[in-house]
């Protein structure tokens, strides 16, 4: 047993503001359902804690375009469709 830890970027919000989500099997189980990513802020963390959105690939600041930005924006929308609470881009560390 040991402690992973990987890290990535995703438009969402921190599991504490997410109180409005109907959840009532726990926040990670509505989120891998609904094909987001949870990230852990730190080893066995509670889950308002822990991170929840969509995943956003890694790309070199040269390669940004607008299909890119369009994306991002359309992952925030469904976002804030889903939790009537606005997302942020979100770059963060995920310990397990």
């Amino acid at each position: 047993m040991g402690i992973d830890i990987n890290g990535g970027i995703i438009v969402g919000e921190i599991g504490s503001k997410l109180v409005s989500v109907d959840a009532p099997d726990g926040l990670t189980e509505w989120a891998e359902y609904n094909g987001m990513e949870t990230m852990s802020t730190y080893y066995d963390a509670d889950s308002n804690d822990c991170y929840y959105g969509f995943a956003v690939p890694d790309i070199l600041v040269s390669d940004i375009d607008q299909a890119w930005i369009d994306a991002l924006k359309a992952k925030a929308q469904k976002f804030e469709q889903m939790t009537k609470i606005p997302a942020r881009l979100i770059g963060t560390q995920n310990v397990w």
